[in-house]
């Protein structure tokens, strides 16, 4: 079971994209089409997380082996980048998207921001799962993770890049999905795209099908419009 490191989150929310022509320090997305670049994200302060989602930063044990596929990380995307972010040079969080959600689903997006030293890369789509029980067991299934227009986006110092995540609105019998049992979980377990080194999100208002369907998809990542 991959190592934990926990480092304090938010609520969830999902990804925008605004892309503006520029240079310097902005984060970059590499495409074949030529480079784009967006407003870095210390222009405006992030979404704001939920009341109730307040983060903590308190070590939480391995997860023990369970009977769910894991969200354990793939290589996604076609590989790695170049200059791929270290695990010790990303900060993550969740936030609340600001259109929050609709349809039966509420919106996120998972926050990658630079904390490192120097320009890096991230491609791919995270893993995320719920946990809880106090250890670190994973609840229900891991997101399923979606492909489509995967990129390489660059971070410069202080930038970040967020992925979307859609989560099914099942409250606390199940909502829309058949075959549902809800348990309240501790927060959200986060792989970067192409790391082995998770990150504990705390959540108190995270939910999951400990027996059910999937209930969350998360994108790849993208430029963070905040």
């Amino acid at each position: 079971m991959p190592h934990m490191r926990v480092l304090p989150g938010a609520a969830l929310v999902a990804a925008a994209l605004l892309a503006l022509t520029g240079c310097g320090s902005q984060a970059t997305e590499e495409t074949a089409s030529p480079s784009v670049t967006v407003a870095p994200t210390t222009s405006a302060p992030p979404a704001s997380p939920t009341a109730s989602a307040s983060a903590t930063a308190s070590a939480t044990p391995d997860a023990p082996e369970t009977e769910e596929p894991t969200a354990a990380p793939v290589e996604t995307g076609g590989g790695a980048p170049a200059g791929q972010c270290s695990d010790d040079a990303l900060g993550i969080r969740i936030d609340r998207a600001p259109d929050g959600g609709g349809a039966g689903s509420e919106y996120y997006q998972v926050v990658f921001t630079n904390t490192g030293g120097s320009t890096c890369a991230l491609r791919g789509t995270p893993g995320v799962s719920v946990v809880g029980n106090g250890d670190g067991t994973q609840l229900g299934k891991p997101a399923a993770r979606d492909q489509a227009g995967v990129r390489t986006v660059r971070l410069g110092i202080g930038l970040s890049v967020a992925a979307p995540l859609k989560v099914v609105n099942i409250g606390t019998d199940g909502g829309p999905l058949e075959g549902c049992s809800v348990q309240r979980g501790d927060g959200y377990r986060v792989y970067a795209p192409h790391s082995r080194k998770a990150v504990l999100v705390r959540d108190a208002t995270a939910v999951a099908c400990v027996r059910g369907p999937s209930f969350m998809d998360v994108g790849p990542v993208v430029p963070y419009t905040g």
